[in-house]
């Protein structure tokens, strides 16, 4: 019997049993980013902090059902708001930034400070809102950022609708410039490092699937 060899690369909806995978995932992902770096300077809780700070993350837009990942372990995710939506409502808002302050501790006027500055920065134009993308770094450097993104993007294509997102590294943004996101004046508070707003507009239909042809999309 011939076996058949899964997608290299195929994600799917995250499922609520997914959360802790998910979080983890994320956290691996952004241990040594610049900002988290920034927001967390003690070395000695940076990682269990910035682990919890994904669980809150995750939970807070479970209600929108964008959360992708991959399809055979979690090793990445992206999280999404849709378009049009706010990423949560006023009381799940209260409650988060209650949460961070927790999370935070005496250093969570950075935090607070970073997301007033991103929500002076956000765009008032309708658009798909990729709050977080990333990949585990044993698997970096298969494409797999790309595909987690790539089932959105091209029904921001299909719909002829725009998407936002911040990237917080200069990697980061030449990676998302490269599927159509486009930079403007990177922004920061006090010492903080800086952070890129970066805005796509929507291409020719199909083409955000079309780049790439080894991605498969499990509904």
């Amino acid at each position: 019997m011939t076996s058949v060899a899964p997608p290299r690369n195929h994600v799917r909806k995250g499922t609520p049993s997914d959360a802790p995978a998910v979080s983890s995932a994320l956290a691996e992902a952004f241990d040594d980013d610049p900002v988290f770096s920034w927001m967390l300077p003690d070395e000695t809780r940076r990682g269990s902090a910035v682990r919890a700070f994904f669980d809150v993350v995750v939970d807070a837009l479970a209600v929108h059902d964008e959360t992708w990942t991959t399809g055979a372990g979690v090793t990445g995710a992206a999280l999404w708001v849709p378009y049009g939506r706010p990423p949560m409502s006023d009381e799940r808002g209260e409650r988060f930034v209650d949460e961070l302050v927790e999370i935070c501790g005496p250093h969570a006027d950075r935090t607070l400070g970073l997301v007033d500055a991103m929500d002076e920065e956000h765009p008032s134009e309708p658009h798909e809102y990729l709050w977080f993308l990333g990949v585990v770094p044993a698997s970096q450097g298969r494409g797999l950022g790309s595909t987690l993104m790539a089932p959105v993007l091209a029904r921001a294509d299909r719909e002829g609708r725009p998407a936002y997102l911040e990237a917080t590294t200069a990697r980061n943004r030449a990676f998302y410039e490269r599927h159509g996101f486009r930079a403007r004046a990177p922004f920061s508070v006090a010492d903080s490092p800086p952070l890129w707003p970066m805005w796509r507009e929507p291409t020719e239909s199909g083409t955000a699937g079309e780049r790439y042809p080894g991605a498969t999309v499990v509904k």
